[in-house]
């Protein structure tokens, strides 16, 4: 095995911003943008299934800024709760991962209260399927953004 495959997969795959020749400001507005659409999914998703839209920002002020707490809390939080539910994590499989993210969703939530932002989500499950659907957003919208997204690992 060549250590020349893992170096072309990379130049051939990943997005010019990951290169480390953009600016830090560059790669974490992408990865904004990607939340800001997530979350916009999110809700109208969320709010198909239940009805008394149990998923609500208000406004676009509210949008940027409920997102932008959101990347803050995850940042700080999931590695803590990574952790701490290893054990959990293990039995499922990896699938607890779906519960921290949307404990993770339902603290952004709190803490836009304390910031008086119109966010809110009523119940768990909202936020269960919220944070499922801003993951798969995130994921398909990073795989699409990549400069060959369809290429394969060459091991």
């Amino acid at each position: 095995m060549r250590q020349y495959t893992f170096v072309t997969y990379w130049g051939e795959t990943e997005p010019p911003w990951d290169w480390g020749d953009f600016p830090w400001i560059i790669r974490v507005g992408v990865r904004w943008i990607m939340v800001i659409l997530g979350f916009l999914a999110a809700e109208w998703f969320v709010n198909l299934l239940w009805s008394g839209a149990p998923f609500q920002i208000d406004g676009i002020g509210a949008l940027l800024a409920s997102t932008a707490i959101f990347v803050v809390v995850r940042l700080l939080l999931r590695p803590i709760l990574f952790i701490f539910s290893l054990p959990c994590l293990l039995l499922t499989l990896g699938l607890f991962i779906f519960v921290i993210n949307a404990l993770i969703l339902i603290f952004a939530e709190w803490v836009c209260g304390i910031f008086n932002i119109n966010f809110s989500i009523d119940g768990f499950w909202a936020a269960f399927v919220g944070a499922l659907v801003i993951s798969f957003v995130s994921f398909v919208l990073s795989r699409l953004l990549r400069r060959n997204p369809l290429a394969h690992r060459r091991i």
